[in-house]
């Protein structure tokens, strides 16, 4: 369950209305483990050499508990090589409330605790050896009431390494430093149930279904998981109430978060996702946002599973109801054959569909592409990340090749933000990769049809500007060439057996 993966630029409407706090948060979820793990670990006791851990070979989960005005948060660490390795993770911090971190000073971590002597001083311990197929657990522990009037309980947003956990419903206010254990062999086993074995929540059943739209996307290519009822005659935990979920990705690297999510929308719900059906229930099935480009990234398999909370964040052993484990594959977008019709003096765009036929309501996601093959001067153009709409047009036109009006079109209103720093350099030979989709655009059609999508990028001339430290000035920059590609698709009131995968 993580958190952990960089931060991709280009937020549009549907980020921008969250929360300060979950931005902040995004941001934080820059660094990748802050330190360089050893290579080999020596065993004192018996001189001998294990590899470390690789993080990619450890399957990481979380378990939540509290007793007697103590919270615990444990992380059980298994070991999915054929070989043993030395578990060797990275201290986790904590993300308070930022609004009261500013005003009072956040606790701090006691790393080892438990084996602290008198003195100050620690004892030593041989690192532990994971054997394959093995579990080990960390935990890390406070307390949840405060022992005086002078000590102010601080509310904890999210949980940095092992795992990344953003839960803030889930945690328990932190009223003293927090300790961290050393990894323990065996899976950690709560509090209330130390005479009992513990509980295996893949043993629950799976009450909902996760999937998804396509087996896979693209880099940067953002998009919904779609959740159904195992049982459609079921009823789910939260009954009609806005549901609070929680979404477990894992990345190709090994790196594992777990956040609090809501849906896209719900009829329950009194916020929203621009452009989302604000209709949906659990009989119709809900859209919860994958989290690409705000919380993980990389090419390669993503794991994802939902949980959904039973019972109260108060009781001691906090318990989930989950769904299936979806694998879903993220490619390079470079890799994608691209047909270059819109491609003159030396600079072209191009963009590419996955299929040619949707169905009436379903996005669209566009492929573009631009590059400066060999263009005889300096190309400049407002950078596609940044401002995505003046440096790339996007627009439908019909069957007859007129734009598409907006009553013609399914509601959607777009916000972008640019960083100010006017155009930017496109070197020969480089590819620039853009993901797009026209509900994002506010170019979906709401009836069937034949259509055309037209991409047009607008370049610069830069032979006379002189790059320095203050922004260009209007007089820098000529018009170069502006390039436009287009391909045409087909949507249909029904599913299409002609569309191609």
């Amino acid at each position: 369950m993580s958190w952990r993966g960089p931060l991709r630029r280009g937020f549009i409407a549907k980020f921008l209305i969250h929360t300060k706090l979950l931005i902040v948060f995004s941001v934080a979820a820059l660094p990748a483990w802050a330190r360089a793990q050893s290579q080999e670990v020596m065993i004192r006791a018996n001189g001998q050499m294990f590899p470390a851990c690789n993080r990619a070979v450890l399957d990481l989960d979380v378990v939540f508990t509290s007793r007697n005005n103590e919270m615990t948060v444990a992380f059980n660490l298994r070991n999915t090589s054929p070989n043993p390795c030395v578990p060797q993770l990275d201290v986790s911090f904590p993300m308070f409330d930022l609004e009261q971190s500013q005003k009072i000073k956040p606790f701090e971590l006691c790393t080892d605790c438990e084996d602290r002597l008198p003195n100050g001083e620690y004892r030593v311990h041989d690192p532990l050896v994971l054997n394959p197929g093995n579990v080990a657990h960390q935990t890390y522990r406070w307390k949840t009431v405060a022992p005086n009037e002078t000590v102010t309980c601080l509310p904890l947003r999210a949980l940095f390494d092992p795992v990344l956990v953003v839960a803030p419903t889930l945690f328990k206010p932190v009223c003293s430093e927090i300790a961290v254990s050393r990894i323990y062999s065996g899976e950690f086993v709560p509090f209330a149930s130390k005479d009992q074995s513990p509980t295996d929540e893949a043993g629950r059943g799976e009450m909902f279904v996760l999937s998804s739209h396509k087996p896979r996307y693209y880099q940067d290519e953002m998009f919904t998981l779609h959740v159904g009822l195992a049982d459609s005659a079921g009823a789910p935990p939260s009954g009609k109430e806005c549901p609070t979920l929680f979404l477990r990705e894992r990345s190709p690297d090994g790196s594992t978060r777990f956040d609090e999510v809501r849906p896209t929308a719900f009829k329950g719900c009194e916020t929203f996702t621009l452009g989302a059906d604000r209709n949906t229930d659990w009989q119709s099935g809900i859209e919860v946002d994958s989290g690409m480009r705000t919380r993980w990234s990389g090419i390669g398999e993503h794991s994802f599973e939902l949980f959904q909370l039973v019972g109260s964040p108060r009781d001691a052993r906090i318990h989930f109801v989950r769904s299936n484990k979806v694998t879903l594959q993220i490619d390079d977008p470079a890799l994608i054959a691209r047909n270059w019709q819109g491609k003159a003096n030396g600079v072209g765009v191009d963009v590419t569909l996955d299929k040619d036929a949707y169905k009436l309501g379903e996005d669209v996601p566009l492929h573009i592409a631009v590059e400066n093959f060999d263009a005889p001067v300096p190309v400049y153009a407002t950078s596609p990340v940044w401002d995505p709409y003046p440096a790339i047009g996007v627009e439908i036109r019909d069957a007859a090749g007129r734009p598409l009006p907006e009553n013609e079109r399914f509601a959607m209103q777009t916000f972008w933000t640019g960083h100010g720093l006017g155009p930017m350099i496109f070197p020969p030979g480089k590819l620039v990769t853009i993901e797009r989709t026209l509900v994002g655009q506010g170019w979906l059609p709401n009836r069937p049809g034949l259509y055309t999508v037209v991409v047009t990028w607008c370049t610069l001339d830069g032979t006379h500007f002189k790059a320095g430290s203050e922004l260009p000035l209007a007089g820098d920059f000529r018009p170069y060439r502006t390039v436009q590609a287009k391909t045409a698709f087909r949507i249909l009131a029904e599913s299409s057996s002609a569309s191609k995968p």
